[in-house]
């Protein structure tokens, strides 16, 4: 279609022909597809609280999925560090996941061992995280090779603001049709209808080219002699090596843990927040499906304009100094939730959260992928990912057992205070980085679509 090459180069000056226009494209459509099933996956929570599910049931599926991710992202990691050819693990693990929701649209009709429906479908959807968990961490690390630096900005931002567009109008959408259409046919029919959009997605998924990634090579062990075997001197030295080694390694990539620190830091008043919202909107503030549809919507149209505006501040500003002045402000927004019982008025905090985020995304994420070793991204990458899961498993579970004593709001409230205090970390240890800062690059969006 020599026309739509034509129509592309002229509009967008994208060349098919050329190998890295050709991966970008592919990455910004099919992220439009991906997109129409994440927009329905943010409706996950309210389906199992109208399938009868209770506030402890609905907070795994915000914990049990990061616990999923503390046991699969290191192994994860470890196996794809030594695969040269790591696209197919990457997409069938995508793939599994994806299928998943066909069984969640099923739900209603499967009996599971006597469970109530909505504890079903939990446990679809947690079960379901595995491979998605699996596909995150060779995902990111798979990015950063395909993608070269200086087109970073340009190809991730395009995704971002192509998800964000995406998910602004499929789930006001989905807020109507589940509002118009009687339970449970209505969320069945949204789950396959994403099911089946995300297929187009893997379609130019596999259209992608990707190298073959560099496999580290095994040095095999030296079988010691006999007389060293049983020498505890010659046991001491090794020791003092091994232990000196890793000081070094520490040492050197230690603004590395310094970020992972600080983003731990700072999550675990977000993560904690996280099951909260949906259930105090539905259960003490009674918002409607179609409500949720125009909050996410909303939210959305913030995080378009936010990017516009971030990308030129980042600039402006450098990366560290946008991280820091955005970062403490993440925490505001369950603050503000948590006193107001008016949802006009947390629609429009909604959109306020939307115009700060995307700061924080832009200047985070490509700090990350600065100081994390480029040789060994797929091990540090699932470290850095096992990390923050293991606050995410653990946030969500405290944060509903204490609301259940405190309420939701209040709880919304001490979340969003141990999130600003935690960001400060940012100020009082910051992340130095090293060589020629990159150009500012957003993080992946909807990384498990």
């Amino acid at each position: 279609m020599k026309w739509f090459d034509q129509l592309l180069w002229r509009y967008l000056k994208i060349n098919l022909s050329d190998h890295d226009d050709r991966n970008a494209w592919y990455l910004v459509v099919e992220l439009f597809w991906a997109s129409i099933l994440g927009s329905i996956a943010t409706f996950n929570a309210a389906y199992a609280i109208r399938l009868g599910a209770d506030n402890i049931q609905v907070s795994l599926l915000s914990s049990i999925p990061a616990l999923m991710a503390v046991i699969v992202s290191y192994p994860a990691g470890h196996f794809l560090q030594r695969k040269a050819r790591r696209m197919p693990w990457i997409l069938g693990s995508l793939f599994i996941y994806r299928a998943s929701f066909l069984l969640v649209a099923a739900t209603p009709w499967l009996n599971f061992l006597g469970l109530q429906p909505g504890m079903t479908a939990i446990i679809i959807l947690v079960i379901g995280t595995l491979p998605a968990h699996f596909f995150n961490v060779g995902w990111i690390a798979m990015m950063g090779e395909v993608i070269p630096e200086q087109r970073r900005a340009a190809v991730f931002a395009a995704r971002n603001i192509t998800n964000q567009v995406t998910v602004s109008v499929i789930v006001f959408l989905c807020g109507l049709w589940l509002s118009k259409i009687v339970f449970p046919i209505n969320y069945q029919i949204l789950f396959v209808v994403g099911f089946l959009a995300s297929m187009v997605s893997m379609y130019f998924l596999f259209k992608l080219e990707v190298p073959d990634s560099q496999v580290p090579a095994v040095v095999p062990l030296e079988m010691p002699s006999p007389a060293v075997k049983h020498s505890v001197r010659e046991r001491l030295r090794s020791l003092s090596h091994s232990a000196s080694s890793l000081r070094d390694e520490v040492t050197e990539h230690s603004a590395f843990l310094r970020i992972t620190r600080n983003t731990l830091m700072h999550g675990i008043g977000i993560w904690m927040a996280a099951p909260l919202y949906t259930l105090y909107f539905v259960r003490e503030l009674d918002a409607s499906d179609a409500w949720l549809g125009l909050n996410g919507t909303i939210a959305s149209i913030g995080t378009i304009i936010g990017f516009s505006l971030w990308r030129w501040l980042i600039v402006r500003w450098g990366e560290q100094v946008s991280l820091k002045r955005t970062i403490v402000l993440i925490g505001v927004y369950p603050i503000l939730v948590g006193l107001t019982p008016s949802l006009s008025l947390i629609l429009a905090f909604g959109v306020l959260n939307g115009l700060i985020s995307p700061g924080v995304s832009l200047s985070h994420f490509n700090t990350l992928l600065v100081v994390t070793p480029a040789e060994a991204r797929p091990r540090y990458t699932a470290i850095y990912i096992t990390i923050m899961n293991i606050g995410a498993f653990i946030g969500p579970l405290i944060s509903v057992a204490i609301a259940d004593q405190i309420g939701l709001a209040p709880m919304l409230i001490v979340c969003g205070l141990l999130s600003v205090v935690g960001s400060t970390s940012f100020w009082w240890s910051p992340v130095i980085r090293r060589g020629v800062p990159g150009q500012p690059v957003a993080p992946e969006a909807v990384t498990t679509q």
